[in-house]
């Protein structure tokens, strides 16, 4: 009798089933997940529509979707069979059609690569009683994933070339039929049904489809259910009759009656010679021949030869020479450091807020300060007790005077926004409200702060303010990719009826910009703090709109958040919202730039006046190193690349954040100091942009050369992680604070060497800071000093004086007109080298 065992393993997201089987046939059959095959003792034959494949021990193959297959068992073998499922992969990667090279080098450094992956799997999944095994083999699922989607996908222009290649000469309508089959299968399909959604009669579908494919469109159709019948019969516990309906079969008596005619047995025949025995991981010792294939397992997972997976033969060291010649140099401008955002406007008349931000601008030197809430109820500005409003600005003037004497000019956000404390994406504490207002409210109260401005600070300061009109978030106005692209074809053809989704926001945008332009005309009125996140997809119609508007903005404002919600109902929930793109905020940059462009607004000003890695509060990686580097490559990748006025940093101080439920030392707010006043390494980052000059020599992908004037250079380089696949299995902020560094994709070190070369000789000084978790980290040197949460004015003094980078200065002579800087740097480090000329 044939031994059919079958150790099953799945999870709640549904994105990887595991299975290990010994000799085990089956039926031709399909389904929609990928399928991985491993074989692990033994011979396996598979056939993959008209392809043979012989499989011996440890060879790897892979199966698309929707592919007929079947399997052929020698005697005594043992594989491995892994589904991934194909709909969240899908949503993950953004990409409708999933298509895979088959065949995989069985000798080769990426067969090694999923090998070692697939074996880890594995580890993990005989490891049965581990309360977290779930949860590791799905984390391994998405590295698994990640490893086949970026060396075997094939992109959209592979797949339109190849099917280009292969209908060269036929007709190209066969592929669109066969493949509204395979998607349509389980529905009840007919010929007409078909004919007609491909605009063809029935009888020319029917004549074409035969000569076609050899087969009558029932033939096809049947063949396209069976498959996938075969595969629930063998895989799961569904009734007959489910899955006869669950396949396109009008009942059980159709079912059994083409699965007999096609494999001459029944259904139920066939499920009982062929059903793999499931065994639930807690029984799994009852069972003897569960045991002894259990044992199989473990002895070859001891027998691996470990050394060679783990050897990366194709993928050298993260070892980076660059060598830079002197040439001609363009001007930049420092867009990262003339805007900050202080907070909401009553919490700016604290003093500690007060303090800390005149440390920040001493030490910094920020040009605007961006707040909001001037006019909310705290601020104490209207009064309604007589007949008539009247208005107090003694707090509004009180904000101003500060800002004005510190040299920053405010940048003020205007409208009902409410201080908005956000622990999570989905939870936010709302802790101040602005009361409700007309049109005309909102105009006497913006006329009266705008004349006492003037009268205060003179019209020549008013005139350089910003004022941003803030919107709340709308819903999206334009369903799905279709309705996308029939909105901008309307617009294109001039056909476009007017939509109505922004006119009240161009209302009150109108109605104050013409105050100002009367009182204060060369003030600088914007909006509309467009979420990139949440409403990305809104920006062509804003503009397109906002174009044929009479009242056109001076700048557009928009904010950036590495955030990638998940909007389609069909789509699988992600468990943590953060975006898993290292390139996030260059490619929204790229989509404003281009919808500017479609606009015909590409000259104007463009903001980004809010931005951070999250818009948690409650997110200790804003206390990390990480932070620091992440501002850094992003700042530096953007350099140039841009016409970004400014942008701003999201935010001040932790102070803004603090809550009764911020009793800790460290809580993971979003500012650049801590409640205490501590520098975080974010904090030290932007010291360290501060230095370089304002001509860039060069940049690549871990670096950037500056020069000041006269022959004074700087090299700024980081080495920056990504989160690997684990991070994204839990929600954002849930990570314990010791965890902070256990969720990256590598931790190798970069060795940099970096040439200058056509510099002048002579004697230079060289300074070198470093920012790394040695030195400058305020999360681990509290977590050093014990990560007591009681903490006394003296430790706080303490760290206060030990959380700064390291710096050394040593004098080299350059004779022949080339310096090279070298360093190995950390994970999450960032180096900056100072190079002055004493003398030639």
């Amino acid at each position: 009798m044939t031994n059919k065992q079958a150790f099953q393993s799945s999870n709640d997201s549904n994105l990887i089933t595991l299975s290990v089987i010994s000799n085990q046939n089956s039926l031709e059959h399909a389904h929609r997940d990928i399928e991985l095959v491993y074989v692990i003792k033994g011979q396996l034959q598979v056939k993959i529509s008209n392809e043979q494949y012989q499989m011996s021990q440890s060879d790897i193959l892979l199966i698309n979707s929707n592919e007929f297959h079947s399997f052929q068992s020698d005697k005594d073998n043992l594989f491995v069979v892994i589904h991934l499922n194909y709909t969240e992969l899908s949503s993950h990667l953004t990409q409708r059609s999933l298509v895979f090279h088959r065949e995989i080098n069985n000798h080769g450094y990426l067969s090694q690569e999923i090998k070692s992956t697939i074996e880890e799997l594995l580890q993990i999944y005989i490891k049965r009683k581990q309360n977290n095994a779930e949860l590791e083999i799905l984390e391994k699922g998405y590295k698994l994933s990640s490893i086949l989607t970026s060396r075997l996908l094939k992109n959209k222009e592979h797949l339109e070339f190849e099917n280009q290649m292969s209908t060269k000469g036929q007709n190209d309508r066969l592929t669109d039929i066969l493949e509204y089959i395979q998607v349509n299968f389980s529905e009840p399909l007919t010929l007409d049904e078909v004919a007609s959604t491909h605009f063809i009669s029935s009888p020319y579908l029917s004549k074409f489809f035969k000569k076609r494919t050899g087969k009558t469109f029932s033939q096809y159709l049947n063949e396209v259910r069976l498959a996938h019948a075969v595969n629930e019969l063998t895989n799961s516990v569904k009734p007959l009759t489910r899955i006869a309906l669950d396949n396109g079969f009008p009942n059980l008596s159709a079912f059994n009656r083409v699965f007999k005619e096609y494999y001459k047995q029944k259904p139920l025949d066939y499920r009982k010679k062929n059903t793999l025995d499931k065994v639930e991981v807690d029984s799994q010792e009852d069972n003897q021949d569960t045991r002894a294939a259990l044992v199989e397992l473990e002895q070859y997972l001891e027998n691996i030869p470990k050394a060679p997976i783990q050897v990366k033969v194709e993928t050298p060291a993260k070892e980076q020479k660059q060598i830079i010649k002197m040439g001609k140099m363009n001007a930049f401008m420092k867009y990262w450091n003339k805007l900050i955002n202080v907070g909401y406007a009553k919490d700016l008349l604290n003093s500690d807020m007060q303090e800390q931000i005149i440390f920040l601008q001493n030490e910094l030197g920020f040009k605007y300060a961006r707040f909001w809430g001037i006019f909310g109820d705290d601020m104490l500005v209207e009064d309604r007790s007589e007949d008539k409003v009247s208005y107090n600005f003694t707090n509004t003037n009180k904000l101003l005077d500060f800002l004005v004497k510190n040299n920053l000019k405010p940048f003020i956000e205007l409208g009902p926004k409410p201080k908005i404390l956000s622990k999570t994406i989905e939870d936010s504490f709302i802790i101040q409200t602005i009361s409700n207002k007309t049109l005309e409210e909102w105009g006497n109260i913006a006329r009266a702060f705008l004349l006492q401005c003037v009268d205060r600070f003179g019209i020549e300061e008013v005139e350089t303010w910003y004022f941003e009109i803030w919107r709340p978030n709308m819903n999206f106005v334009v369903p799905g990719e279709q309705g996308r692209r029939e909105f901008l074809e309307n617009i294109n053809n001039n056909i476009l009826k007017e939509p109505n989704q922004f006119e009240e926001y161009y209302k009150v945008f109108s109605m104050f910009k013409k105050i100002a332009n009367e009182l204060v005309p060369s003030a600088k009125v914007g909006g509309c703090g467009l979420s990139m996140n949440l409403e990305g997809d809104k920006l062509d119609l804003l503009l397109m709109q906002w174009k044929k508007e009479k009242i056109q903005p001076d700048f557009l404002s928009i904010y950036l958040y590495p955030i990638e919600l998940e909007t389609d109902k069909n789509h699988i929930p992600i468990r943590n919202l953060q975006s898993s793109n290292p390139n996030y905020i260059n490619q929204k940059l790229n989509q404003v730039k281009k919808s500017l462009i479609m606009a015909d607004m590409e000259e104007l000003e463009l903001n980004v006046t809010e931005w951070n890695l999250s818009i948690s509060n409650r997110n200790f990686l804003n206390d990390s190193c990480y932070k620091a580097t992440y501002l850094v490559k992003n700042i530096i990748d953007n350099l140039a690349q841009h016409k970004i006025n400014m942008i701003g940093y999201w935010l001040t101080s932790d102070l803004f954040s603090d809550y009764r439920d911020s009793k800790n030392f460290l809580y993971g707010g979003a500012g650049l100091l801590t409640k205490n006043g501590i520098k975080k390494p974010s904090y030290h980052a932007f010291v360290l942009l501060k230095q370089l000059g304002e001509i860039l020599v060069s940049k690549g992908e871990n670096y950037v050369v500056t020069k000041k004037s006269g022959d004074r250079y700087q090299l700024l380089c980081f080495n920056y992680k990504h989160f690997d696949f684990s991070y994204y299995l839990h929600p954002e902020g849930s990570m314990g604070i010791k965890e902070q560094y256990d969720i990256f994709e590598d931790t190798d070190l970069l060795d940099l060497s970096v040439e200058i070369q056509g510099i002048k000789n002579g004697k230079y000084r060289i300074k070198e800071i470093k920012l790394n978790r040695k030195h400058g980290s305020v999360l681990d040197e509290w977590l050093k000093f014990g990560g007591v949460e009681d903490m006394k004015p003296d430790e706080i003094k303490y760290l206060k004086e030990i959380c700064i980078p390291s710096m050394n200065v040593k004098h080299n002579l350059v004779e022949d007109n080339r310096i090279e800087l070298k360093g190995t740097l950390n994970p999450h480090e960032i180096r900056l080298f100072e190079l002055n000329l004493l003398f030639e």
